[in-house]
């Protein structure tokens, strides 16, 4: 009975393996992308998750010893090693970390068809395994499960101790800096960067059943570059290289507040925030600066903001909500999904993704008419993934569609293009503010969704009372974006034709990638 025990409390500790993996040994490089180290409440969630297991366990047991005969308890034998599908997935999730396939860059690999491929192999292979081989495979897991049970008293230990001394200092924002006084409110400038957003899928090669009215209109209406390159292959790249207007790669997570940044084709790493930045440079020529930023922690990173709030990308470990009872069934939940599939039809992260858009939105519309903030940048957390949104139905319903998804991404992005745009209308702002709307990379599952790839991006530049729009065909690398934006404030640009004049004299500065 004592190994029963043993074993049940050491498989349901494993079923919690990635939990564990999470909470307790994450490296000082991943804490830069949390809101906040793992908390007291998610230590005791997992610890009574794991317990409550071990009872449904050994009381599962009991009950098929008591109510079964001897050839059906060969089914509850199968049942048992079955579940071992759980601790399994959960390895695959804590070794993605060290090997990227086992996670989505499979899908690069081997596109879809041959993910459902591979794991229609897996499983085939898996239920052989439980059909003709689970006695003695349970007899043998039973005893080694056993000797794993030491296991269960570190884990406990460390989440007790880390619960204990739970300090979340390293995660605080940096106090906004004092609005300038006498501040200038014109020229107006608003930055938005809408993450992943592809410009071939949305101009060149767009879906036959997807419009796009808000942007075809605003592409009408403004400096519309068709060979726009962006920074970076990624945000961590192409968001420090727009803020501080140089080309950085690579770039690696250090801490909660730092990220090291090393000048393409430099030798020394710089650490980010100790450069002057584009909100500097604002704040330099009279503007306060205002920042909306999704993944980026820029909050608790820079200076010179007088506003700023951030969101991180919806992941597994922060997406089971703040209380304990909220936290505890969503990390039951997640043993049997991932970031991109749930057998319940849509993962937890769409769920969160959904409420960091929502609150992005509604944060965007106050600042972009604040008529305080003369320099303001918003990056958007769409269209990237997780999909959460239906154009079909017009709903937040989307879920388990891990690359048709962005089409419907590039849906519900024309639609907030087109609320933000209103919003700006309605507060008399849209003519008198240059507003630009592009990306900081392109789609990179792109291939695997119609086997083509194109590494531009979208660049919709609307100066000031532009009205007509002005096709731009001539390469650049989009960090020149922060130099062209600061000639906007300084007077020096203040027309579309101006704006080309600007990209032919400085587009030469910087390679496209």
């Amino acid at each position: 009975m004592r190994r029963e025990i043993l074993a049940a409390l050491s498989l349901a500790n494993l079923w919690y393996l990635r939990l564990w993996s999470e909470l307790l040994t994450y490296s000082r490089a991943d804490t830069y992308l949390m809101v906040h180290p793992p908390r007291p409440v998610d230590y005791l969630a997992v610890i009574v998750n794991v317990l409550a297991a071990t009872c449904v366990f050994l009381l599962l047991r009991a009950a098929a010893r008591r109510m079964l005969d001897k050839r059906s308890y060969r089914f509850a034998e199968m049942a048992f090693v079955a579940s071992f599908a759980i601790p399994l997935n959960s390895m695959r999730e804590v070794l993605g970390k060290q090997f990227p396939y086992f996670k989505s860059p499979l899908f690069d690999a081997i596109g879809v068809s041959g993910v459902w491929a591979l794991a229609l192999v897996l499983g085939i292979a898996g239920a052989a395994v439980v059909i003709f081989y689970s006695r003695p495979v349970a007899r043998g897991a039973v005893a080694v499960l056993a000797a794993l049970s030491p296991f269960c008293a570190v884990t406990f230990g460390q989440a007790a101790w880390k619960a204990a001394h739970y300090d979340d200092t390293m995660f605080r924002n940096k106090p906004a800096a004092p609005l300038v006084a006498g501040a200038k409110h014109f020229p107006r400038v608003v930055w938005f960067i809408c993450d992943e957003w592809d410009f071939r899928l949305t101009f060149r090669d767009r879906d036959r059943t997807l419009g796009l009215p808000e942007i075809d209109r605003l592409a009408k209406e403004s400096l519309h570059a068709s060979n726009a390159y962006p920074p970076g292959g990624g945000t961590p790249e192409s968001i420090p290289s727009y803020y501080l207007g140089k080309l950085y790669s690579p770039v690696w997570y250090l801490d909660a507040r730092r990220i090291a940044i090393v000048p393409k084709g430099g030798k020394r790493a710089e650490v980010l925030g100790q450069q002057p930045n584009v909100f500097d440079r604002a704040r330099g020529l009279g503007y306060n600066t205002g920042l909306l930023e999704w993944f980026h922690p820029s909050c608790r990173v820079l200076d010179g903001l007088n506003f700023c709030e951030w969101w991180p990308m919806a992941r597994q470990y922060n997406s089971m909500g703040d209380t304990f009872f909220e936290i505890a069934p969503h990390q039951a939940r997640s043993l049997v999904e991932s970031n991109l599939f749930s057998p319940f039809g849509r993962p937890m992260t769409a769920d969160q993704h959904t409420g960091v858009y929502r609150a992005m939105v509604s944060e965007a519309r106050k600042l972009i008419v604040n008529p305080d903030y003369g320099f303001s940048i918003v990056h958007l957390p769409i269209p990237h993934n997780p999909f959460m949104y239906d154009r079909r139905t017009g709903t937040f319903t989307l879920g388990n569609s891990p690359i048709k998804g962005y089409v419907d991404h590039l849906a519900l992005l024309d639609l907030t293009i087109g609320e933000l745009r209103r919003t700006m209308e309605q507060a008399g702002l849209w003519d008198s503010t240059t507003v630009l709307f592009t990306s900081d990379h392109e789609y990179r599952e792109a291939e695997a969704l119609d086997g083509k790839s194109d590494k531009r991006i979208p660049y919709l530049l609307k100066l000031a009372s532009q009205k007509e729009g002005v096709s731009y065909d001539r390469a650049f690398n989009t960090v020149v974006t922060s130099d062209l934006l600061m000639a906007v404030l300084r007077g020096e640009v203040t027309d579309a034709a101006g704006a080309a004049a600007w990209l032919d004299a400085n587009r030469e500065r910087f390679p496209v990638r």
